[in-house]
């Protein structure tokens, strides 16, 4: 299994430089200096892991009795498509809600400008009444208080 792993790795190694090594045109040869890989592994248990950089497909190479194979890893599609859409709806609902929340508001009723009617005359008229009659107590409870204590201050000096 060591040996089979380091000869992976030399095979690699040696595609890799032989790739690099090949004359190409003029024009290409500046743009593929630049990108990157078109293919990564990663080593696993029983063999590699190959990323497309391109594509984004995963494959799993490994061993057979012909020589080395790589076969898709299985992608659960269906729920990513389920994902997307389900965020796709929640992004269409969040921007209906901001744009509900840059309308302006509605505006405000007009404030009650009318003159005071004849109910709320009458009812200023009873306060105002109420009032003086409050005073009117007040200052007699007061007259009331004084005259004992005049009261009081006589029968003490004659006593």
């Amino acid at each position: 299994m060591r040996r089979t792993s380091l000869a992976i790795a030399a095979f690699l190694a040696s595609a890799a430089s032989a790739t690099a090594a090949e004359p190409q045109a003029a024009g290409q040869s500046a743009a593929l200096a630049d990108s990157p890989a078109r293919y990564a592994f990663n080593r696993v248990d029983d063999g590699f892991l190959r990323l497309d950089n391109v594509s984004g497909q995963v494959a799993f190479c490994s061993p057979t009795s012909a020589g080395w194979a790589c076969q898709a890893v299985p992608e659960d599609r269906a729920a990513l498509e389920k994902e997307i859409a389900r965020l796709q709806d929640e992004v269409a609902s969040l921007k209906q809600q901001v744009v509900a929340l840059r309308e302006p508001a509605p505006p405000r009723p007009p404030a009650d400008l009318s003159p005071p009617s004849a109910q709320s005359e009458r009812a200023a008229e009873l306060r105002a009444d109420l009032s003086r009659a409050k005073a009117a107590v007040a200052n007699a409870w007061q007259r009331v208080v004084d005259m004992i204590k005049g009261i009081q201050k006589d029968v003490m000096r004659k006593g």
